[in-house]
């Protein structure tokens, strides 16, 4: 007690001892909490960062599920359209085809009553009766395409005194409306479209659709020619050299480029592979290719209704060919070979002068092809002529 003798009395040293201890034990608790509070707060942040990763898990894991979504509601889509088909055959022939593994579904019905029109041109021959129908099989993405067939040969005032009309044919890609095509339909009056799916496998459909619109609206029409967007078309020539001198539209005509003695490919890595079951025989019959064929308006209603009876084969030239053969209607050879081709013709004005279809042509070159053809159009002649 020396610490406390002399200048402190022993009261005053007293409670200074006590303050002294008292000190020590706040401090002694001070750093006690402050470490708890401190792994407190480790363990609170590891948390938090542990909730960050399984929010991104759960964002990584929602895209999936979206993705997932948009795909589940493709295959609903699809199968609803098959069951179309089913309601339709279950209804009219009381029986269902049989399984196409081609398809990976129930094969198509060939009648396209069990679709609807989602745009329509229903008076486009109100007031006039057409001497020719472009129906142009495309797909909704090819608008630079229907841009340059509509300034090209499409164009409805190709002729002068002559009635053409066009319509480009298309299918559904996904569920719901396409306000793009709507308004491209709103403002060309060219578009046709019913709700099947819009796939190679369904270019039989899209086909027959065109036919039945022939058939339902414009009836009277002379001829049809059905073609696709990336093929060229001088209608011109179509019109002036091969249609006119047949006038009046001569019934049950079909020409284009004669396809004969065809076999069905059996390999299944094909894209044009037909099993046995869908077709049995060893040799197709005779059909023109549908890079562009021509034919009589009288003959949409009559291969629509051969249709309801013939098995679905997507190869869609074949298949009207098909319709034909059952209707006992014989396709007429072009008057030159060289008139309608599958293949591409390399461009010479001159050389396009003289034929009516080029297969595989660039969007760009449909105008370029076009407007030089007309440029040079009246020199072919000339040359042509002298001796």
């Amino acid at each position: 007690m020396t610490y406390c003798s002399g200048f402190f009395s022993p009261w005053d040293c007293t409670k200074r001892n006590v303050f002294l201890i008292a000190s020590i034990s706040l401090t002694t608790i001070y750093f006690i909490l402050y470490f708890l509070i401190s792994d407190r707060l480790a363990v609170l942040t590891e948390r938090k960062f542990q909730n960050n990763d399984d929010i991104e898990e759960k964002d990584i894991l929602f895209t999936k599920r979206y993705d997932n979504l948009q795909m589940e509601s493709k295959i609903i889509l699809h199968k609803n359209t098959i069951s179309k088909f089913k309601q339709f055959l279950q209804k009219e022939h009381g029986e269902l085809p049989a399984e196409n593994e081609k398809f990976g579904n129930k094969t198509r019905s060939t009648s396209t009553q069990s679709f609807k029109f989602i745009i329509n041109e229903k008076e486009k021959c109100k007031d006039k009766t057409p001497f020719l129908i472009l129906l142009i099989a495309t797909t909704a993405a090819e608008i630079q395409h229907r841009i340059s067939i509509r300034k090209a040969w499409g164009n409805e005032s190709v002729v002068p005194g002559v009635e053409v009309v066009r319509l480009f044919m298309l299918g559904i890609e996904s569920k719901g409306p396409d306000d793009v095509l709507l308004r491209e339909s709103e403002q060309y009056h060219d578009i046709i479209q019913q709700d099947f799916l819009d796939t190679y496998y369904n270019l039989t459909l899209k086909t027959l659709m065109g036919m039945k619109w022939v058939a339902s609206y414009c009836s009277d029409a002379g001829f049809v020619m059905k073609t696709d967007s990336d093929g060229f078309v001088n209608t011109i020539y179509l019109i002036e050299k091969l249609l006119r001198p047949l006038s009046p539209p001569p019934q049950n005509y079909f020409t284009g480029y004669l396809m004969k003695g065809n076999k069905p490919i059996r390999d299944k890595e094909s894209k044009w592979y037909v099993s046995e079951e869908e077709y049995p025989g060893d040799n197709y019959p005779p059909f023109c290719s549908g890079t562009g064929y021509v034919f009589s308006g009288d003959l949409a209603s009559k291969i629509v209704n051969a249709s309801i009876t013939i098995k679905y084969i997507h190869l869609e030239d074949v298949y009207i060919g098909l319709c034909l053969n059952a209707k006992g209607i014989q396709i007429v050879p072009p008057p030159s070979l060289l008139l309608f081709n599958i293949h591409k013709v390399p461009f010479s004005p001159c050389l396009y002068n003289n034929i009516i279809t080029s297969h595989h042509i660039q969007t760009n070159e449909h105008v370029f092809y076009w407007e030089t053809l007309q440029k040079e159009s009246h020199t072919c002649q000339k040359e042509q002529k002298s001796p």
